[in-house]
């Protein structure tokens, strides 16, 4: 087995780790030659760590398929040191593999004194607000701009290693060790992704809001700063994110919309004016002007400009027709001045994502 270490520099701030105790995490990544740990070998695992010298990464290297228990025991021994273990898909394929391996070779299972931290799942509800066309934690690195030097996939670096375990070679191992070294270092990059994540839980503040024609703009002040600047268009706002700032551009409606009264037999509706008025009023009709409300036409208008809402939010509730799905509310001056509603509000788009 062979064992390499080697000083890197890496800064969390900024970062959903920011805050933890940095001796206490540890980040991992297996390569296997296969994805049953059953027909399949395990030959190297790469760590990066947090030791008195600043932060490290460690690779235990299995020269040929017999030493993966030393490359086992090893990484099992020094994670026992750690409180949380993070990494990307490892929920869904590092742990439980190395788990069956543990019980073919029946070790301690070390994970199950840990807490597991998968980015993948972290990241995931990002998909859509970033237009990100796959969720490969390579298609996140190309997001950021992050280059690599290693050009293999996993896929690919089997038959190298096959090789390398028939007639070892510098090169070899030196392209096994570089994907896997620079796994984590991509790993590690792809962490500023998460000052996204705010975004979706609505946790910013309101900075102010102005109607501008049909539109309503919003603009937030962001609690991080975020990586790259991006932009989402929904179905009926379009925000933009840059540095520390949010932009919302509300499509809203300028005119008349219609409320529909829910007791709609208790109504009357009148033709010529087209509204509906309660029978108290309408008994003071003449019978020619007026007919039995329905469902759809018991309703007044009001003028004004409205803004769509996915479900009821604020009431009173308008409508362009009976039977649409998106409703709306006014907007009056009065919310233009309430900040805790309108983030109420954009906290209610967003929840939409």
């Amino acid at each position: 087995m062979i064992t390499k270490i080697y000083p890197i520099q890496l800064n969390l701030n900024g970062t959903a780790f920011q805050d933890y105790n940095k001796s206490g995490m540890l980040f991992f990544d297996i390569e296997t030659t296969g994805l049953s740990a059953r027909s399949s070998s395990l030959y190297l695992i790469g760590a990066v760590s947090y030791a008195p010298s600043g932060w490290q990464i460690t690779q235990w290297f299995a020269e040929t398929p017999s030493e993966e228990d030393q490359v086992l025991a090893a990484f099992l021994a020094f994670a026992r040191k750690f409180s949380q273990v993070i990494h990307f898909n490892g929920d869904r394929f590092d742990i439980p593999y190395l788990q069956e391996k543990c019980r073919a070779y029946q070790l301690a299972d070390t994970f199950s004194t840990l807490v597991s931290r998968d980015l993948y799942r972290m990241l995931r509800p990002l998909k859509n607000l970033l237009s990100l066309p796959a969720l490969k934690q390579k298609s996140l690195e190309e997001f950021l701009d992050i280059r690599r030097e290693d050009q293999y996939s996993g896929g690919e670096l089997i038959d190298i290693y096959h090789q390398y375990a028939s007639v070892p070679s510098k090169d070899s191992l030196r392209l096994l060790l570089l994907h896997n070294y620079e796994d984590l270092l991509g790993m590690l990059s792809i962490l500023p992704l998460l000052s996204y994540l705010p975004v979706l839980n609505g946790s910013f503040g309101v900075a102010g809001g102005h109607a501008a024609g049909d539109s309503l703009i919003i603009e937030t002040w962001y609690p991080a700063k975020l990586p790259k600047p991006f932009s989402y268009r929904g179905e009926h706002f379009y925000l933009t994110g840059e540095n520390t700032r949010l932009a919302f551009q509300i499509h809203g409606i300028r005119g008349s919309l219609k409320h529909f009264f829910p007791d709609y037999k208790n109504y009357y509706y009148l033709p010529l004016e087209d509204i509906a008025i309660h029978k108290s009023i309408a008994a003071y009709v003449d019978k020619d002007y007026r007919e039995p409300a329905t469902a759809a036409t018991c309703f007044t208008k009001k003028e004004g400009f409205f803004l769509p809402q996915n479900d009821i939010l604020f009431e009173p509730v308008f409508k362009e027709a009976y039977k649409d799905k998106v409703s709306y509310f006014q907007c009056t001056e009065k919310f233009l001045q309430d900040k805790e509603q309108m983030l109420r509000y954009l906290r209610h788009l967003v929840s939409a994502i």
